[in-house]
């Protein structure tokens, strides 16, 4: 189905993201003009994840004060265990923060670096999703491809009725625009195409076909198609599957590197150990698998991070 514009918070970030896009794409297709996009969003996500090791330290750093301040906080738990009036508890908080402030740890830190990748990862669907609109070379392959369906004798009756599943009730298609086959043809699976060329006389089928392997050979990776969700078919159902072990494998070690406080928020961290991993495999089902490979590559540059935050942890405890 033709999607709508990205709203004001996403439009934006999706533009932006967009425009750096476009730039590593074209270095990239220079050097090769096949798995062009998948290599660019893996570079993209590297670059992603480099900009926000900042960000990663610090919350390591956090955790190493966390770690340091547990006992006083096990203490505080102690003290008001049985005191469970309002007035209590709030003490309580009040102390808490009052040890975090002296401390210098922000109990956010750890929400942070999330919240900034969130509107990316959506963005990054927008973006994969309407590919030809934000990325030059893309864009020309689309445009050559609706010129050439233009120029099939009597097109609007073979389309057609391949194009209607494709557009939204309230939205209003005319197929004898270049921009508006280009919104229905971006949203063609192989069956489409197969059932679009069978209408067609040898000379134009083979002509159209040969911008289609070109179109595939710059949006697929590994023989995924990056710009559709990748479903439970082989090959696509690997990103998927990858999803889950790779988030599976970040948040284990991300977890382990955590300090212990009671059994209630370890069996909350353990309940958030598979639930992650799941979510992420069924969101990439559903999103571009482009999505699916950013998410892939940023997992293993966090199990990257996570192990030379562990060395300069181990180091810190050392010194103390």
């Amino acid at each position: 189905m033709i999607q709508k514009e990205p709203g004001l918070i996403i439009g934006p970030i999706t533009r932006l993201l967009g425009f750096v896009f476009n730039f590593i794409f074209d270095i990239v297709n220079n050097i090769t003009e096949t798995n062009t996009l998948g290599i660019s969003i893996i570079i993209i996500t590297v670059i992603v994840r480099l900009l926000t090791w900042p960000l990663s330290i610090k919350q390591v750093k956090n955790s190493i004060k966390m770690q340091r301040v547990q006992p006083e906080i096990n203490k505080l738990r102690q003290r008001y265990a049985n005191q469970k009036d309002a007035e209590s508890q709030k003490r309580f908080n009040l102390e808490i923060q009052r040890l975090y402030a002296e401390n210098k740890i922000s109990p956010a830190s750890g929400c942070l670096l999330a919240f900034i990748q969130l509107p990316i990862f959506m963005a990054l669907n927008q973006l994969l999703a309407n590919s030809y609109i934000y990325i030059s070379y893309i864009g020309i392959i689309y445009k050559d491809l609706a010129k050439k369906i233009i120029s099939v004798p009597d097109y609007i009756p073979k389309i057609k009725p391949l194009a209607i599943p494709k557009v939204p009730s309230n939205m209003q298609i005319d197929l004898s625009k270049i921009t508006d086959l280009q919104k229905v043809i971006n949203k063609f699976t192989s069956s489409d195409w197969i059932s679009f060329l069978s209408k067609l006389d040898p000379s134009l089928k083979s002509q159209i076909k040969n911008i289609l392997v070109h179109k595939e050979s710059t949006e697929n990776f590994l023989g995924i198609d990056l710009i559709d969700p990748c479903g439970l078919k082989f090959p696509g159902v690997i990103i998927p599957i990858l999803s889950v072990i790779t988030t599976f494998l970040s948040s284990y070690f991300i977890n382990k590197s955590m300090p212990q406080d009671n059994n209630v928020q370890k069996e909350q961290k353990n309940i958030f150990l598979l639930v992650m991993p799941l979510m992420m495999g069924m969101l990439s089902l559903t999103l571009s698998s482009g999505v699916g490979v950013y998410w892939i590559t940023s997992s293993i540059m966090q199990l990257i991070q996570q192990y030379f935050a562990n060395k300069y942890r181990k180091r810190q405890q050392e010194e103390r």
